[in-house]
């Protein structure tokens, strides 16, 4: 494309949001389905048909075999996502341990305001 062509002549026919042709395709096709479309859905919750579990599954082996097994260095576990709650609060990502945080305008850093010392930064 040379500087004087004009753009808009370029993406005639293409949406300005990619992804959404994306995700239409794939619903289109059975790889996924909105959660529980019938009753309003859930948005950015899908479930996988078919395709897509096979899709997730190929990916999901070609990950394990690059990262686990190719590496000496990396072992592989696979633990529950359902936790006791105590662990979200010492990981900080509960709502009810979240004291805040504080960008300093300086240097741009991010820091909890229970862990703040002055002149850190």
């Amino acid at each position: 494309m040379t500087q004087t062509e004009d753009k808009s002549t370029l993406n005639r026919g293409h949406s300005a949001c990619p992804h959404r042709e994306g995700v239409s395709l794939s619903k289109r096709r059975g790889f996924v389905y909105p959660n529980s479309e019938i009753y309003g859905g859930v948005s950015g919750i899908y479930d996988f048909g078919p395709l897509g579990v096979e899709l997730r599954n190929n990916i999901r082996r070609y990950w394990w075999w690059s990262m686990v097994q190719l590496n000496d260095n990396v072992v592989g576990i696979e633990g529950s996502i359902i936790t006791h709650p105590r662990v979200w609060e010492r990981a900080a990502t509960s709502k009810t341990s979240l004291t805040g945080s504080w960008i300093a305008k300086n240097c741009k850093r991010r820091f909890r305001l229970d862990h703040l010392a002055i002149g850190e930064c």
